[in-house]
């Protein structure tokens, strides 16, 4: 088989799902050096690609449709358009890794001669197997890299690399540069207390005893980042901690990553931050309830992962009816962790 010239990637969100995919395209930008490789992505999501080199276009797109006249010629004019130059790229191959039923759709308007994607127990909507030519098998709790890398393999792909080739832009590390000098910061640990989905969050109060108990303790610096809607977080964490006042930064995406190569140690539930950090090797403590640390969590060995296991583990669901007792993981249980995890780096 002939190595594919033209490749697009099909993964449209979210952010902690685009940084799984990132090892997938240094796995195609390293087999196929000569490609052309395009990535169609939601333009919301799209900040992160501008952080990853070797891409030869990003498509942004805008998928969901407004709800006001949502079937107006108007609505789907821009949508279609960008297909339609997709399409006339004529490209050789399309690996789908997010399995929903539309961006099954867009491989097939894409017009690429060999579309992949995954069989039908591992796609997110049934329907968008239907779609591809070929399709990757395999069971059991896998990590979401491995599957992605595999399905790179079905293209032909032969390395494997887990890096993602993340940069950061030179105003964002003096920006943060400049917040560690203020804050005067050395060696410090990083909590992340958001979350996209309510379920996936870790209790304000416990983050806060967390934090008293690092630096009172272990004599740890602990900055609290936060980012776009979330400084309620900050100000819950402030108010239960024994000492309140934490230091505290408020950040973009993309101002995080100069942070988290400087933190000796990040702490989060399973969201972009927390990803980022399992992106750029930085040591990590995840706190996991609805999602399985298994195929969700970090994908190198500097990580300790703290959950708890119910009978309806994992339900992967937004919302849930027993009171998120999943993520009723004691202070005592994610505090041990960080011991771990540190013993291990001194």
């Amino acid at each position: 088989m002939s190595p594919p010239h033209k490749i697009l990637i099909i993964r449209l969100s979210s952010l902690g799902d685009i940084l799984h995919t990132l090892p997938a395209f240094q796995s195609l930008r390293e087999s196929f050096p000569q490609a052309q490789i395009d990535w169609v992505v939601e333009r919301k999501s799209s900040v992160l690609l501008s952080a990853v080199e070797g891409i030869h276009r990003v498509v942004e797109l805008d998928t969901r449709l407004p709800r006001q006249h949502p079937m107006r010629r108007e609505s789907w004019k821009p949508l279609l358009t960008k297909i339609l130059e997709m399409r006339a790229r004529g490209y050789d191959v399309s690996l789908d890794f997010q399995g929903l039923l539309k961006t099954g759709i867009l491989g097939l308007f894409g017009g690429a001669r060999s579309r992949l994607g995954f069989s039908a127990a591992l796609v997110r909507e049934r329907p968008a197997h239907w779609f591809y030519h070929r399709r990757l098998e395999h069971s059991g709790d896998v990590h979401v890299v491995e599957l992605n890398l595999a399905l790179t393999a079905m293209a032909g792909a032969r390395h494997f690399p887990t890096r993602t080739g993340l940069r950061s832009r030179p105003e964002d590390e003096q920006a943060v540069e400049r917040l560690i000098g203020e804050l005067k910061l050395r060696e410090f640990v990083v909590i992340n207390p958001g979350g996209g989905w309510a379920t996936k969050r870790w209790p304000p109060e416990r983050y806060a005893a967390l934090a008293d108990r690092l630096r009172d303790r272990l004599g740890m610096q602990v900055v609290i980042t936060t980012g776009p809607g979330e400084e309620d977080l900050y100000r819950l964490i402030r108010r239960h901690s024994a000492n309140g006042e934490l230091a505290h930064m408020h950040l973009t995406f993309l101002q995080l990553i100069p942070l988290m190569r400087r933190a000796q140690l990040v702490i989060g539930g399973d969201t972009g931050p927390f990803h980022l950090a399992c992106a750029l090797g930085t040591p990590v403590v995840g706190i996991f309830g609805p999602t399985s640390p298994q195929r969700n969590g970090a994908w190198h060995t500097r990580a300790e992962m703290v959950w708890r296991t119910l009978p309806c583990s994992y339900c992967y669901g937004r919302t849930c009816p027993t009171r998120n007792e999943c993520m009723d993981v004691p202070v005592a249980d994610v505090y041990e962790a960080v011991r771990r995890c540190i013993s291990r780096l001194s």
